[in-house]
This record gives structure tokens, sequence and C-alpha cells, in this order.
């Protein structure tokens, strides 16, 4: 009788046990599910995509790169059965973006590279910015919807055309510093300001050398020199009270922000099939989780005593306390916490930095994004519209503060994150789907 009863108990924790694991599945579905409905809230109805979710007000700024999110958005969607019309919507997206859509037409430089923000109503340039990063980045969703809808032939040619017409030589200068122009002058000529390995532009210089396809050109050496090989990267070594963690960085100085790791994933084939570069975006997960475990050691704010738990953590880009204006935050080395060089003095919280480290450690990502979901306090939490609610950026300077808008280029962490956790799509969606260049050779010098 006292072995029945033993087993009934064991009998009724499990079920306790498969009950509360279901739950968390409901959550994180409900979060991945709300998230996806905030990328339709950015489109509007000629296939353009806005910059940002304005949360109190409206805006008319369209942005390229939230064009290439939402194209990949439109896929996650469509493999969620969650968008019936993702096929339809896609070619709509991609006849505006090369002006066959009535009314609309992307502005573009003389080589060209695509303007970064535009208006929503008719794709002109707002301001100078002729970007190649953000022009990538709408490639790539554009390569990956031509990845995804293999079979369908007008997606394919006008995702190529996007691609071909963009002239990615003109992007690489110096081969042995690593640089990649960082914008554009409107006839097509480098405006004279580079960056160096290590960030996002990784996806630049993919694409230059891809589209290259030639073993003897400078896009080549470029990337044989620096990316190749994670080992050929500069590193910056985070020394926390646990220990010393290097973490890539464009110097040894200084850190790169977090979601650097997650574009370079999501976009470059060679970054998520490679585990040399997953081991490093590991890294950065831990350096990140470090930092914020550490800051309330370092004398210039007390975490804990603020309520502050160790599920909380993520450190990237998008508005943030006290002022409401973007800003880019960084880890730094523990010594400049709350110094003059400290890149994150309001100690801004980043989920979407959190969700977007799930194919380095998807069990660590899920435990601590349903823990910081379910926080009592509802730190965090946005509400789109009745019943749909994501996480975004919160302060520890002023945890009353509430966000005014949502960027949609960065929340993409946030959701190309879930969708590479196990349960969902997992990172063999984007391995498959980034592939973009598959089966293609190097041209043959000619003799």
């Amino acid at each position: 009788m006292k072995r029945v009863k033993i087993f009934l108990v064991l009998l009724l924790s499990l079920s306790v046990s498969l009950q509360s694991q279901k739950t968390d599945d409901e959550i994180l579905e409900k979060l991945f599910h709300d998230t996806y409905k905030f990328y339709q809230a950015l489109r509007h109805t000629n296939g353009a995509y806005y910059d940002m979710v304005k949360l109190d007000g409206e805006t008319t700024r369209g942005s390229s790169a939230n064009i290439g999110m939402g194209l990949m958005s439109l896929c996650v969607g469509h493999a969620m059965n969650w968008e019936p019309d993702a096929e339809a919507k896609v070619l709509q997206t991609l006849k505006a973006i090369l002006g066959k859509e009535s009314g609309f037409a992307l502005a573009r430089n003389g080589k060209g590279c695509f303007i970064h923000f535009y208006d929503i109503n008719t794709g002109k340039a707002r301001g100078t910015n002729w970007s190649p990063i953000d022009s990538d980045l709408m490639i790539g969703g554009a390569l990956f919807a031509k990845k995804y809808f293999s079979d369908n032939k007008e997606i394919a040619a006008l995702a190529d055309e996007i691609f071909s017409t963009t002239d990615h030589s003109v992007f690489v200068g110096d081969i042995n510093k690593g640089q990649i122009a960082l914008g554009m002058q409107a006839d097509g000529t480098p405006k004279g300001t580079w960056t160096v390995p290590f960030n996002e532009y990784m996806i630049v210089a993919w694409f230059a050398m891809n589209q290259a396809n030639n073993p003897k050109s400078n896009a080549q050496k470029l990337w044989d020199k620096h990316f190749a090989s994670a080992q050929s990267l500069r590193k910056a070594v985070y020394k926390g009270k646990n220990g010393d963690i290097s973490v890539l960085s464009p110097s040894k100085s200084r850190f790169t922000s977090m979601f650097t790791f997650m574009f370079n994933h999501n976009f470059v084939h060679h970054f998520s099939s490679n585990k040399e570069y997953i081991y490093e975006m590991n890294n950065a997960m831990k350096a990140d989780s470090a930092w914020w475990s550490d800051r309330g050691d370092a004398g210039d704010i007390d975490l804990k005593a603020k309520g502050w738990q160790p599920y909380e953590w993520g450190t990237g880009a998008g508005v943030g306390a006290p002022n409401s204006k973007y800003q880019v935050d960084r880890i730094c080395m523990p010594v400049n916490m709350g110094t003059s060089k400290d890149q994150n003095p309001n100690v801004n919280v980043s989920p979407h930095i959190l969700a977007g480290f799930s194919p380095a450690d998807p069990k660590r990502v899920r435990e601590d994004i349903l823990a910081m979901y379910k926080d009592p306090r509802n730190i965090g939490k946005v509400s789109l519209a009745p019943g749909d609610t994501i996480l975004w950026k919160y302060s520890y300077t002023d945890l009353n503060w509430k966000p005014n808008k949502v960027e949609g280029v960065d929340y993409s962490c946030m959701f190309f994150g879930l969708a590479s956790l196990p349960q969902f799509l997992g990172t063999e969606f984007f391995n498959k789907y980034n592939n973009f260049f598959e089966g293609q050779s190097k041209k043959k010098k000619r003799k």
C-alpha cells in the first residue's frame, strides 16, 4: 500500500510537471506570435515597411533594413502557419523595391546602393545615408524569401535583380584593414568613412565576396583575411569576477553591441553553420550575462537592491532611457562601470538580445526569457494591441520609464531568436534558407 501511495505521488508530480511544461510552451508561443504581429503592424499597404511601431503618434519613415526583416518575417509566419498570404506579400514588396508597384520606388544611388530611410508612401530618400549594411539587410531578406519560396520563379527573378543591380565591389576598402564602407555618396562613391571587423558588416563582406564570385577579387581577399576563420578577428577580454571571457570585437579595448552576433547568424551562412562562430556567439552571451551579474558590484548602482534577477540580461540597440532616443548599448570593462566610459550608463536591459542568443544556448534562453516574461513586476512588457504583448527594453536607472517606440530592425533579434528555439523552427531553418549562394562555384582566372 505504501508503494502504491509513493507511485501515485510520483505520477501526480509528473502530471504537474508536464502541465507546467505545456503552460510554458503556450507562453512562449504567444510571445512568438505576438512578435510576428508586431512585424505585420510595420507593414504598409503598399508592401513597404515602417522603421518602427510608434507607441505615441505616427510616423511616415520607412527603413530599407526593416524591409529585409519584414520579408524574413513572412517566411517565418508562413512556416508557422500564421500567414497563408506570405507568398503574395513577398511579391508585392519585391516589386515595390524595384519601382514596379504604382506610386512607389525605393531610392538608390549611382551604384544601386539603397537609402537607409525613405518616405513610406513614395520610397523617396529621407536624408543622404546611402547605406551598404541597410541595403544588404534588405537584400538578405529578399534572398531568404527566394530560397524559402524556391518554386516561385517570379520571386527568384526579382530577388536576383535587386542583388545583381547593387554593386558590392565599391563597398570594399583597404583589404589589410578589413574596411567596408559605412556610407556612400549619391554618385556611388564611398563617403570615406569605414568600419573594421568585427561587427554586422560581416554581412556586406559576405555578399560582396559571393557577388564577385572570383578568387582573385578584392572582396574574396578581404573575406579570406578577416572572416574565413573567427581566429583572424580581434577580441576584447571581459575580466569579470568569475573569470575572463574573450569576445569578438572591433578592438581590444571595447566591445561590439551584441546584436552583431544575431544579424550575422541570420544572414551569413558561413556564420550560422560554423561551430567556430557559434562558439564565439556563446562567449558573447556569457560576457553579456556576466556584465549584468557584476554590475551591482561596481559601486555605481545596487541592482540587487532594486530587485534585479539573474535572468535579466541582454545589452543591445534601440530606444532607451532616459530620453527615449536611439542608443547602441554595449557592455564595458568592469572598471568603467559608472564612469564616462560606461557604454550602458542607464543600465538598459534588452530582452530581445537575450532571446537572440538562442542559437548559442537555447536551453538557457528559453528558461530566462520565460522567467522575464513571468516576472510579477511586468517589467519590459509593451502592449501593441489588446491581448498582444511583447518584451522590450527597460532601465534600472528608472524602472518607471516607458519607451515611445519599438524599432523593427533591432526587435528582429527577439523574433528570429524565438524562431530558432528547437520547439519552433530551430536553427536549421536559418541554416537552410540563408544558404543563398549554395552551389555557386568560383570563376576561374582567364589565362
